[in-house]
């Protein structure tokens, strides 16, 4: 049985503003089984029922109807009668794949690669060993895998698919471009391996060369929705407002999830569509009630159209979902302090800076709130601690205030 795992890696463009914009978690998974012909047949079943082939044959059976943990028993039941079939274990490793047993799945595959395995097995053990290892989040070993499994099988392209994921996990975007590259060259036809290379040039700065990659991804399948989504993340970056929405509208006409009401509701931010965007932001809201995102742009939204009141529930949402979270806390302190609250707002700047330590604007708000209540040293330090952050605003408020 052969498990694939396609995995393409997320795009993240962070932003400077106190919006934030959180990419979807854009993965691809498929799956191809072997299943050897004399594992399957009825015929076995009714002729050998007792035997480790006909338990093989059951538990294929078993997999196919996604009928994971008796599949586990029935492969059991096949090493038990003849341990030196490695089709037996590799067959109850995707099983226990698909029940999230990793570690165990683990096992399996380690001993199915101690039997006398095919070279096809060998390799695809090896692949599938490297995706469990990445699952319980051992990219080092995980790469060795499929370095093995490419060593075996020079051509194999998923490999390469999901190796170049993990370069990409460690920062080495040139590799991880590389092996993207030669994916391309194995399967000039995967629209998704584009739209993969289109996040890494991202990462790499290269956005026209992502944007190029992406239309690429769209001609060759016009329904991929991850390439219009990540498309139009690139020309917000680039200011093209107007095809990123022309882009976010393609991909919720496909894929209507939260992530992208949202980043259509950003755009329309940037456009002055302000009813569209608070529309797209309940849409967000509606399509996942716990995103807290969602609830924070809106807030934020609020607040830009001088709403404090009900942005703060906006950002008492965003905090009930995400309790660490910082710049809901500082955001939610902004709107309490134009509501005159500075006891408030001092408690909410306090908070952020517990959750983010280098939070150089939380330290400035903190300290000219503070300054404001006349506690003048208790601001000035606030000041000094955002000017060792590095804050040039700081330093000019410092001098101001601090003399």
């Amino acid at each position: 049985m052969k498990t694939l795992f396609i995995i393409l890696p997320v795009l993240y463009i962070a932003t400077a503003s106190a919006k934030e914009n959180k990419t979807a978690v854009r993965l691809l998974s498929a799956e191809k089984n072997i299943v050897l012909t004399d594992l399957s047949s009825p015929a076995l079943i009714v002729n050998e029922p007792d035997s480790a082939k006909a338990y093989i044959a059951k538990g294929l059976s078993k997999t196919e109807a996604k009928e994971y943990g008796q599949a586990v028993q029935l492969f059991t039941k096949a090493i038990e009668f003849d341990p030196t079939i490695g089709a037996a274990y590799i067959n109850r490793a995707f099983a226990k794949q698909q029940l999230m047993d990793y570690k165990s799945a683990l096992a399996d595959y380690s001993a199915a690669l101690k039997l006398n395995l095919s070279w096809e097995e060998s390799y695809e053990v090896h692949f599938n060993k490297g995706i469990t290892l990445a699952a319980l989040r051992n990219l080092r070993d995980a790469m060795s895998d499929f370095n093995y499994a490419i060593k075996l099988n020079p051509d194999y392209a998923d490999a390469y698919y999901n190796r170049s994921v993990l370069k990409g996990r460690i920062g080495d975007y040139p590799g991880e471009l590389d092996d993207i590259n030669k994916v391309i060259a194995l399967k000039p036809s995967d629209d998704n391996a584009y739209n993969s290379r289109g996040i890494v040039k991202s990462m790499m700065g290269d956005y026209d060369g992502a944007v190029k990659d992406y239309a690429k991804s769209i001609d060759l399948n016009k329904k991929n929705s991850n390439a219009f989504f990540n498309r139009a993340i690139i020309l917000y970056e680039m200011g093209k407002y107007l095809e990123a929405l022309n882009d976010l509208n393609m991909a919720i006409q496909l894929n209507p999830d939260a992530e992208s009401f949202n980043r259509r509701a950003n755009t329309k931010c940037r456009l002055k569509d302000f009813r569209g965007a608070f529309e797209d932001y309940n849409n967000s809201i509606k399509a996942d009630t716990n995103n807290y995102v969602a609830y924070l742009n809106r807030g934020y939204l609020k607040y830009d159209l001088k709403d404090y009141k009900s942005s703060i529930e906006d950002y008492n949402m965003a905090i009930k979902i995400k309790p660490d979270y910082a710049l809901a806390y500082y955001n939610r302190g902004q709107a309490k302090g134009k509501m005159n609250d500075l006891k408030g707002e001092i408690e909410d700047y306090t908070k952020a800076i517990e959750y983010k330590p280098d939070y150089e604007n939380a330290y400035i708000e903190r300290g000219m709130a503070k300054y404001e209540t006349g506690d003048k040293s208790g601001g000035c330090n606030d000041l000094n601690q955002a000017v060792k952050l590095g804050s040039d605003e700081a330093y000019n408020s410092l001098l101001e205030y601090c003399k």
